[in-house]
């Protein structure tokens, strides 16, 4: 049991997201700032004659067109990836990190705590007794949600698209996004094969166009199946071409206090593959993190946590947050990475429960990021 002076130097919690929920929206207060967003990324050598054309009278919708032969449009030219190993010796000899950075909310964006729901596709799911098979760990019921909106902070995750998949991610800073490093296509030789982020995608639209990433840094890269250490730090960020965070805003961070565990603070967002096949964007309140396990790796300190909260593929890379006060930001705890299994199970010990990467070495990354790459 904690002693009272331990007591005393634990760091304040987040609101409890029963709180969060009551907070009153937060209108708009200036005008969007413009931004050119890449809508179409070709090989300008295979591609010829490129045309924009009214696709129907009333002039709502544009095609963009170009001429090629039978062959087709040969694949895009995409920015290679320089990768940034982040060591302790190159750590220490940065100017002064910050360890909790602020978030930034857009003079135009309007501020929403909770999501609003997606419009329904398909059957609903029946009301009944009936077992029904359902793919990643769910633990009880499925509390998740999909939804569609563009209000801060909800427009700043999207989707992490690579030649291996895909995955979430967050804007962390003004050129800056966060996901997991086992998202990464990793060559085997030490480099890194392309990668995209998509803001707010939702079924096949990309409102700020798809982003390409050309630096990636990171602590260790992460192979698909993971050990506790790998957990722990299996995240990264990218820097991008395009300063998308000044345009649509990004969380602030800090790190995760074990004096937390427990406590329903945290929210998640991410892209669940058997949710719509990852087109949507699901988020889930009342998120608990039950467990904080210490790891180490080149003398960085980092945490696996634990959590029975919903988690399956797709989601990896998404973010945990919680909200302190009365910022108009949330703050990034932790980064989602492994899962515990493929049943739908009920909660018990450490063995079987879903994990995020987080603790002091996710701030260090994020903050060495913001203090090199502004």
């Amino acid at each position: 049991m904690a002693t009272k002076k331990q007591a005393q130097r634990a760091p304040k919690p987040p609101t409890r997201t029963s709180a969060v929920r009551r907070r009153k929206e937060r209108k708009a207060s200036g005008e969007a700032t413009p931004i050119d967003v890449p809508v179409a990324d070709l090989d300008a050598l295979g591609a010829q004659d490129l045309r924009l054309q009214l696709a129907d009278a009333t002039e709502e919708r544009l095609r963009v067109t170009v001429r090629t032969s039978s062959e087709g449009l040969p694949e895009p030219r995409r920015p290679e990836i320089d990768p940034i190993r982040l060591t302790s010796r190159r750590f220490d000899a940065s100017k002064r990190i910050d360890r909790a950075g602020a978030g930034v909310i857009p003079e135009s964006a309007n501020l929403r705590f909770v999501p609003e729901l997606a419009k329904p596709t398909g059957l609903a799911v029946p009301d009944d007794d009936k077992d029904r098979d359902r793919g990643g760990t769910i633990f009880g019921d499925d509390d998740r949600y999909l939804f569609h909106d563009h209000s801060f902070p909800w427009r700043t995750t999207g989707q992490i698209r690579t030649a291996a998949g895909r995955c979430s991610g967050t804007t962390i800073g003004p050129r800056l996004v966060l996901t997991a490093s086992h998202c990464v296509n990793w060559t085997g030789d030490g480099g890194a094969g392309w990668i995209s982020f998509s803001p707010s995608y939702y079924d096949g639209h990309r409102p700020w166009g798809e982003l390409f990433a050309t630096q990636v840094i990171f602590w260790n890269q992460a192979p698909g199946s993971l050990t506790d250490q790998e957990t722990a730090f299996d995240y990264v960020v990218l820097v991008m071409e395009d300063r998308i965070g000044d345009v649509i805003g990004y969380p602030g961070y800090r790190t995760y206090s074990n004096s937390w565990n427990g406590g329903s603070y945290w929210q998640y967002v991410g892209y669940p593959g058997e949710l719509q096949s990852g087109e949507r964007p699901a988020f889930q309140d009342d998120c608990v993190i039950s467990s904080a396990g210490a790891q180490s790796l080149g003398g960085r300190n980092a945490s696996v946590l634990g959590h029975f909260n919903e988690f399956t593929p797709g989601q990896s890379g998404g973010s945990v947050w919680g909200w302190w006060g009365s910022e108009p930001w949330p703050r990034v705890v932790g980064v989602g990475s492994t899962i515990g299994s493929t049943a739908v199970q009920r909660p018990a010990g450490t063995s079987s429960d879903n994990e995020y990467g987080g603790g002091d070495a996710l701030s260090e990354l994020i903050g060495w990021a913001r203090a090199n790459f502004p």
